[in-house]
């Protein structure tokens, strides 16, 4: 399906040296991986992960250099650590190269609770594709897509 993993891969790059946007889909449920791959793979440069556990094992060094933009984060996910646990581990990167995080859960009130608390995005699942787009722009351009009228997605 198209759908990058692994390491090695020029997705670890700094983000600085790259010109197009990256994303880390953290997340139990690969059909969350295939439709969003299927969705921004044409825009946006993406890496899959299973478990909060295996991101950090495999991407500790690259999110410490500010490989990526932007992770999408599920909440819920079996083991230790989930997704609460793995933003609190971003909290601790330099703010300069920390990734912004967009949480997604099937849980109205959590996603409710945790967008206040956190002060951080959070999708209701299932989420339409305008839901995900406009969630990914307010961090991708740099401000939030209400200030320009537009997106930086193409048309």
């Amino acid at each position: 399906m198209g759908l990058q993993n692994g390491s090695a891969s020029p997705l670890c790059q700094p983000k600085e040296s790259m010109g197009r946007k990256k994303l880390l889909i953290v997340d139990d449920e690969r059909l969350v991986h295939d439709v969003v791959a299927r969705v921004l793979r044409r825009d946006i440069d993406i890496t899959n992960k299973l478990s909060a556990e295996e991101a950090l094992n495999d991407l500790e060094d690259e999110l410490e250099r500010g490989a990526f933009d932007v992770v999408l984060l599920d909440v819920r996910m079996p083991g230790v650590p989930d997704g609460v646990d793995f933003y609190r581990h971003l909290q601790r990167i330099d703010p300069a190269r920390a990734p912004h995080v967009i949480f997604m859960t099937g849980d109205e009130h959590m996603a409710s609770a945790l967008g206040e608390t956190t002060k951080t995005r959070c999708l209701t699942k299932p989420f339409s594709t305008s839901e995900l787009r406009e969630a990914l722009s307010a961090f991708l351009v740099g401000r939030e897509p209400s200030e320009t009228g537009r997106s930086w997605w193409p048309s």
